[in-house]
């Protein structure tokens, strides 16, 4: 009877193993079959050699069916062995044993049992051709045998890095002798010398599940071990292909870990794109192929949740969801942690991160800090080396921050944002990695709370260690000490002479900001640590506990500092030391005295013996000067407290008046103006110019927009193109003001577009402006929509002057004259807006004094709206008779 079946493999010359058809509970069956009347010399093993041409007799016959459907006819089983016998014929109908004898790989049977006629004739066919053979001296019938012996080790003796690095990354062709699962192998190396080597071999960067071990008791398959075994069975098995090797199994001992080329693909890509292998961390940067193929072919697995990945639930933190911002670097913390400032945002909070996947270098033995009997410090290893990189690198640099995923409170460490930063194209971590100066974490199998960018961190780690650098180097570990020269005066005295000797300004980094004036650095060149006071200078304090309040503006003094200087180089100029040992001088950021741009801002008072030592007297008498003029920061009441007036004339408003019109209206009180000047004319051309320019061109698809950058925005109700702020990205749109004309909407990204640099030279035409002395509701409240209609009735469609009474926060504080109708300093719009009921004055705020009779006219027109039942005041007085102080405008 004949019988078709798929040759599994060939075990020799004459026997194959052959499978059957698939079932739907298991592997298909097997049976051993040998090709009968026939015999191929014996292959050798660890305890005997090959018989001449034995491996040629096995090679013809796997070549020539191995993986291919045979018919065959079983013919008769020996009792004692149950070895079964038959014949196996090709599609073709050729009888792979007459082949085979023909090529002089078989030797014919002969004698035996009784033969009937059949057989007594398919027996002469095969004598005809083993004469044949034997007359051309084919295979086992040459005269020189030693031809068909091999030279095969089939145990590994040598050493398994001496022989990685002579044939590491070279194709080798071979054979897949054994499956034992689906990443591990038993392969048969031919060497470029034509020697061969059996070795074990386990695929880089995968994990198959385990499969039962015949020689192991009580071994079971993993889930889904047997089918990823007849997975690849079916496709390498005895089949074949080039392997490369990329490193030593962790195991040690003939095991390697490599890869398989076969024309019909990856292996290890689609055990992983059909879940039936995961990615392992230790070798998939070793893959020839590189990890990014592997890790998406799993990625592919699991969500659709294939064979290992059946029960996958995808982490909460997502990198789809990853959070990303823009942020500034304002302090390395230690070798992998800083803190950020997130961009475009003023209020926005500093954020403390932590480079995900990464473990700062240890600290090594013999590391001292400052105690109570030393102030100096000792750093043994990388760690100080670490933080300087980081701080060289990063500070003050703007950055884009993904959060990779969020590390929870634990064993009383706080909770973390685990973040990957680039600066420009450059990943922090990989570059920090690569110089030895930290390592990467290795995270569970299935933990998804790892880095972006992970196998990359893991080939930097590869590069570093085979480089040998930072933290695997074999030298000693560098040791940094670094003196306390203000541990006390005596000590500050003997480091003031040759810092002071040099006559040139001396670089150094601030470490740490105390308060406004007062700061420690560290001097390189000296390799000490000083306490600096700024020179003529003395800022607010600062409390130093929650209950310890802080002197007026002594908080913004010590983040102005801080955000100029703190763990930046500057460059100091030393000029004596105190009775405490600090040292008095002054500092230079980028070229700028720190203690004239302190007193600048009024945030500091001139200390009068130590301004009138310094070098640089003029610039700090001159800079407190114009902060008073300014009235900045602490001299916000100057004017009014310390300014000589002449007593006998009365008190006038501010004058400086600007021609505006109103461009966009927040509330009744709250608004835009543009400021009539030769500025409009240049808006009205470039407008013109930005709407050919956008028209002209499609859009950029990789331009992406981000918060606080300036952009070409087509707005909705005219879709004409104007420069635009983005303020807000979410999942509703993006939200951007226009900013020539003080209004915002939320567009798509369809209708952003980036703002060439040419159309970036105009500044920005709207100015953000209030009422004075007066506010209105805002337009979500009662009577708001009514005020913002009648402050549109009063400015729109009209060029106005604008008296500007002060500036807050950014904001022009303004008192509004229609000159059509106008005739005095009181007759006002903001009057027209409290005497219609549409405003109530506040006459508390700052900018009061000076304008009494302005504000005693509003308040006298309030009064009549309150008895009239105007607008806000129909049913009486909302304001309570009480003074109102507030001075919110939105």
């Amino acid at each position: 009877m004949v019988n078709k079946a798929i040759v599994k493999n060939v075990l020799s010359g004459d026997t194959v193993i052959l499978r059957g058809k698939p079932r739907p509970n298991g592997p298909p069956p097997e049976r051993l079959l040998a090709l009968s009347n026939v015999q191929a010399p014996r292959l050798g093993n660890t305890t005997r050699p090959d018989e001449p041409f034995s491996f040629d007799s096995r090679e013809f016959l796997r070549k020539l069916i191995v993986g291919k459907e045979v018919s065959f006819v079983p013919e008769y089983t020996v009792p004692t062995t149950q070895r079964e016998y038959g014949s196996i014929y090709l599609a073709n109908g050729d009888n792979v044993a007459e082949l085979a004898v023909k090529s002089g790989l078989l030797k014919v049977r002969e004698g035996g049992k009784a033969m009937t006629e059949e057989v007594e004739e398919v027996v002469e066919k095969l004598l005809d051709l083993q004469k044949q053979a034997q007359d051309a001296k084919l295979g086992i019938w040459s005269d020189d045998q030693e031809k068909g012996i091999r030279q095969i080790s089939f145990t590994f003796e040598q050493d398994g890095h001496a022989f990685l690095n002579k044939y590491k990354k070279q194709p080798l062709n071979a054979v897949i002798e054994q499956v034992r699962d689906g990443s591990t192998f038993r392969v048969l190396l031919i060497l470029p010398d034509k020697s061969q080597q059996i070795i074990t071999l386990h695929l880089s960067g995968i994990k198959a599940p385990n499969c039962k071990r015949d020689n192991v008791e009580d071994s079971v398959s993993e889930p889904f071990g047997e089918e990823c075994k007849f997975f690849v069975e079916s496709r390498l098995l005895q089949r074949g292909v080039q392997v490369i090797l990329e490193g030593v199994a962790q195991s040690g001992g003939q095991s390697f870990v490599g890869s398989i080329q076969h024309p019909a693909g990856n292996i290890a890509e689609l055990l992983l794109s059909q879940g039936l292998a995961k990615c392992v961390d230790w070798s998939i940067t070793l893959a020839t192929c590189g990890p990014v193929v592997l890790r998406n072919a799993e990625r592919s697995a699991k969500e659709k949740r294939l064979r290992l990945w059946r029960d996958f639930v995808p982490s909460a933190t997502s990198h789809k969801n990853a959070n990303e911002f823009d942020a500034t670097v304002v302090r390395i913390v230690t070798g992998d942690t800083l803190i950020v400032k997130p961009s475009g945002n003023k209020s926005a909070t500093e954020r403390k991160i932590q480079l995900a996947s990464v473990k700062q270098a240890p600290r090594g033995a013999g590391t001292s800090a400052p105690n109570s009997k030393s102030r100096d410090l000792k750093e043994v290893g990388y760690q100080f080396e670490a933080r300087e990189f980081l701080r060289k690198k990063l500070i003050g640099k703007n950055v884009h921050v993904t959060i990779d995923y969020h590390k929870p409170a634990q064993d009383g460490y706080e909770a973390k944002d685990c973040a990957t930063v680039m600066l420009g194209h450059h990943n922090i971590a990989e570059q920090l990695i690569t110089r030895g100066l930290a390592t990467v974490i290795r995270h569970r199998k299935d933990d998804d709370n790892r880095s972006h960018f992970y196998d990359q961190l893991l080939i930097a780690e590869k590069k570093a260690e085979e480089e040998k650098n930072g933290i695997h180097s074999t030298k000693e570990l560098p040791v940094v000490r670094i003196v306390d020269a203000s541990e006390n005066a005596a000590k500050s005295r003997q480091f003031l002479t040759f810092l002071k000797r040099s006559g040139k300004k001396i670089h150094a980094v601030v470490e740490h900001v105390a308060n406004g004036s007062r700061l420690f650095v560290w001097v390189p060149k000296e390799n000490c640590r000083l306490s600096f006071v700024l020179s003529g200078v003395r800022a607010p304090r600062v409390g130093r506990t929650a209950n310890d309040k802080s002197e007026p503006y002594g908080q913004e003094a010590l983040d102005f500092i801080s955000q100029k200087c703190l763990q930046h180089d500057v460059e100091i100029e030393v000029e004596n030391v105190d009775k405490v040992g600090s040292f008095v001088g002054s500092m230079f950021v980028n070229g700028e005295n720190l203690a004239v741009a302190l007193l600048a801002q009024g945030l500091g008072y001139i200390h009068e013996y130590s301004a009138d030592e310094s070098h640089y007297v003029n610039q700090l008498y001159g800079a407190e000067r114009d902060a008073k003029t300014e009235k900045r920061g602490l001299w916000a009441e100057y004017s009014e407290e310390e300014e000589t007036v002449d007593n006998s004339q009365p008190s006038g408003p501010n004058r400086e008046y600007i021609d505006i019109v109103v461009s966009d209206i927040v509330s009744g009180s709250h608004f835009y103006v543009q400021k009539i000047t030769d500025e409009i004319p240049q808006l009205e051309k470039l407008m013109t110019d930005l709407g050919q320019y956008q028209n002209g061109r499609p859009a950029d698809p990789a331009f992406k927009p981000r918060v606080g950058e300036n952009v070409s925005a087509k707005f909705t109700e005219d879709d004409c193109w104007y420069r635009a702020r983005v303020r807000r990205i979410s999942h509703e749109g993006i939200e951007v003001l226009y900013i020539d004309y003080g209004n915002s909407e939320t567009l798509p990204s369809s209708r952003i577009r980036a703002l060439p640099e040419n159309f970036k030279q105009l500044k920005a035409q709207a100015h953000e402006a209030i009422l004075s002395f007066v506010q209105s509701p805002s337009r979500d409240e009662d009577y708001g929509i009514e005020a913002v209609e009648r402050f549109r009735d009063l400015t729109a469609n009209k060029q106005l002057v604008a008296n500007v009474d002060a500036r807050e926060n950014g904001a022009l504080c303004v008192t509004l004259y229609d000159f059509n109708k106008s005739t005095s300093a009181e007759e006002s719009i903001n009057l027209d807006m409290v005497r219609d009921g549409q405003a109530f004055v506040t006459p508390k705020v700052r900018y009061a004094r000076g304008n009494e009779t302005i504000v005693k006219a509003l308040q006298e027109a309030q009064e009549e709206a309150i008895r009239r039942r105007r607008g806000m005041f129909e049913y009486g007085d909302i304001t309570g008779n009480d003074d109102i102080t507030d001075t919110r405008h939105y």
